[in-house]
């Protein structure tokens, strides 16, 4: 009797056994349709190139437990709604205009490759509460801290503003002061003007460059160095992206700098997160042929980033 019910009960059991797989993969299946669509933290910037996929994938690796992927900006951009997990980092200004028409709040985004000119252009003094500005500017103080140090002996700074970059002044004129430096100014005409510019020299032993487009771009660099070296007076900054054209030195942020100042910020609650900052740490970039011309003799990055990190003013 039991040999005769065997088969009937291998039978039943291979049916309830299909029947369970089957029960698990629907189950499976919808739960997969209720997971977030996005992952947790986007990552897009305003130029796709492998830099970009590079900065994202390190990240994730600095990040295992938290869900971090790289979206193409067109891609990003076709999205309309995200959930309510998700994180944006966005690189470049055309992102953020893209991030400020939208007119929901969330998700929380953190805004780089940005300058305090290029937002204060955008927005004034009206920041959104739910957007964090990871500056990509030099901090002014950093910047008048470097030239102290290298230049332990000029006194007289010269400024060149311009209607985007005057709200500014303020700021600096208080760091120059608690160095001991005298700010000369002088406002940036739509064109360049050299009489100018030879005036503001005439009076100063340095120029102090601040992250303006409308001064400091491929056109207006190389008379600007003109006038400035023609004097034998060294232009410090505005970013280190001037650097090769001919600017003294410059801090910046580098990839790991970044890397870390983003970690801290993606292990809080997004409510905790400031309005702005900068990278908490800085490294310094020279042109070692212009440190050479004008006998500047601390000009080692290394040594200067050493230097810069045990500055008080």
């Amino acid at each position: 009797m039991t040999l005769l019910m065997r088969p009937c009960s291998w039978s039943f059991k291979g049916k309830m056994l299909a029947y369970g797989w089957r029960l698990l993969c629907l189950c499976s299946l919808l739960c997969c349709l209720n997971l977030p669509v996005y992952a947790q933290v986007i990552l897009s910037a305003e130029q796709d190139s492998l830099a970009a996929r590079n900065f994202a994938q390190k990240l994730a690796q600095t990040l295992p437990d938290q869900a971090i992927r790289y979206m193409p900006r067109a891609q990003l951009e076709t999205q309309s709604s995200f959930t309510k997990d998700t994180k944006l980092i966005l690189l470049g200004p055309k992102l953020l205009d893209w991030r400020l028409q939208l007119r929901h709040s969330a998700p929380a985004t953190l805004i780089m490759q940005v300058s305090r000119v290029q937002a204060h252009k955008r927005l004034g003094e009206q920041q959104p509460k739910h957007l964090t500005f990871l500056w990509s500017d030099p901090p002014l103080d950093q910047q008048v801290a470097l030239l102290k140090i290298m230049l332990p002996g000029v006194q007289d700074i010269g400024v060149l503003y311009g209607a985007d970059s005057a709200f500014l002044l303020n700021e600096i004129e208080q760091i120059m002061r608690v160095e001991h430096l005298t700010l000369h100014t002088y406002a940036w005409p739509e064109r360049y003007d050299a009489r100018g510019i030879a005036n503001l020299l005439n009076k100063t032993d340095a120029l102090f460059g601040l992250d303006d487009a409308q001064i400091y771009n491929p056109k207006t660099i190389k008379s600007i160095l003109l006038s400035s070296y023609a004097r034998k007076q060294p232009l410090l900054g505005p970013t280190a992206a001037f650097i090769k054209a001919g600017s003294l030195a410059s801090t910046y942020s580098s990839q790991n700098n970044w890397i870390n100042t983003l970690q801290q910020l993606l292990q809080k609650p997004a409510t905790a997160w400031p309005s702005n900052l900068y990278a908490e740490e800085c490294e310094v970039m020279i042109n070692q042929q212009v440190a050479r011309s004008l006998g500047i003799q601390n000009s080692h990055p290394g040594e200067l980033t050493r230097q810069l990190k045990q500055h008080r003013p």
